[in-house]
């Protein structure tokens, strides 16, 4: 049951340094923000959904807009009929 609800070690000091370095990377250079942006999106809604499905919602749709904004739609589970 630890290994659910227990804590992790603090990342290395460089893992930290080298994923800001990436991050900063990606929202610098345009030419890498652009698709990047997407992908981020896509991570984040994927997200919303996946928490959804866990906490017994019925996902209805995941969408992203053009302007790289995105919209997860659940809905509560239909109760078993007995």
């Amino acid at each position: 049951m630890n290994d659910v609800l227990g804590t992790q070690p603090a990342p290395d000091e460089w893992i930290v340094w080298l994923t800001a370095g990436c991050a900063l990377c990606l929202v610098l250079f345009r030419r890498l923000w652009l698709p990047a942006r997407n992908a981020i999106t896509i991570a984040h809604e994927g997200g919303h959904g996946l928490v959804a499905l866990v906490s017994g919602r019925r996902l209805e749709a995941i969408r992203l807009h053009s302007d790289t904004s995105g919209l997860t739609v659940s809905r509560a589970a239909r109760p078993a009929s007995g």
